[in-house]
Formats: structure tokens, C-alpha cells, sequence
């Protein structure tokens, strides 16, 4: 009888590509998880400064305006130094649709909180993966998203 007791080296070896099997199939998925958490931070963050130019614009009884510029993907907010940018997330989340009832890329907030242009309008967020994040303004204030993750 042999009484020696623990792995044989080919148990060990098992074990190890066994890890690396799951480590293989996993990592990508984090990957993915990640960037699609970004664009969601993203949208985010943007949805606060909506939030943030209303407030504003009712407490200072003044209209304030927010203007996007695709091509260069950022949008600037009256009062903040430099223009932003939803690539302070992420080198993969660009602005790809302004779409703004009448054309347009300049939302402005009015002193009752209500938005203008009047209407339906959409910010498209995308990521690298193809999703995306869809911002909904509607005139009376009324903010949503909605997310399309790959």
C-alpha cells in the first residue's frame, strides 16, 4: 500500500488549464461590462448637466443654452470653464446624433424650466461596441434614457 497523500502532476496541470479555460471565457465578457459601463456613466453625467442648466436657468430666472458640436464630440455648458467631452470616460464614447426638433444643435432652458426647441429631442451616445445610449428631452423638462448595449 502507498500511504503518500496529495496531486499528482498531472491533477495539477488539470486544474491549471481548467482556470485558464474560465479565465479565457471571462475576461472578454469584463471587457465588454466595462465599456458598456462607461457609456452608461457617460449618459449619466450628461443627464446631470441637463439637470443641472434647468435648475440653474429657474433659479436665475434666465434662459441658459447648451451647445453640441459633433465633429469635435463635445458639448459646452455655460459657466464651465472648458468644453465637455463624454471621452473623459472612455477614448470610445462619441456624441453620433444630435437630433433637436427644427434642426439645430443648441438646447436651451427656459426660466419655467421648459426646454427648447420645443418637441422630442435626442442625444445618441455609441460606444466602440455599437451601443448606445439614447437621451430623450421632452419640453416640459422631462428627461430619459434608453440603452442598447451589444
Amino acid at each position: 500500500m502507498n500511504s503518500h497523500k496529495g496531486f499528482t502532476m498531472i491533477e495539477g496541470v488539470i486544474v491549471i488549464i481548467v482556470i485558464g479555460i474560465v479565465a479565457a471565457i471571462a475576461v472578454p465578457q469584463f471587457q465588454k461590462m466595462a465599456r458598456n459601463g462607461n457609456l452608461k456613466a457617460a449618459a449619466k453625467d450628461l443627464i446631470g448637466d441637463f439637470s443641472y442648466m434647468r435648475e440653474r436657468a429657474i433659479s436665475e430666472n434666465t434662459s441658459l443654452s447648451i451647445v453640441f458640436d459633433t465633429e469635435q464630440n463635445r458639448y459646452t455648458v455655460p459657466g464651465l470653464a472648458n468644453p465637455k467631452s463624454p471621452t473623459y470616460f472612455s477614448n470610445d464614447i462619441n456624441i453620433t446624433g444630435v437630433n433637436f426638433t427644427g434642426g439645430g444643435a443648441t438646447l436651451t432652458f427656459q426660466t419655467r424650466g421648459t426646454i427648447s426647441p420645443p418637441g422630442t429631442n435626442t442625444i445618441t451616445l455609441t460606444n466602440g461596441l455599437g451601443s448606445t445610449a439614447t437621451i430623450t428631452l421632452l419640453t416640459a423638462g422631462r428627461i430619459y434614457v434608453q440603452y442598447s448595449l451589444q
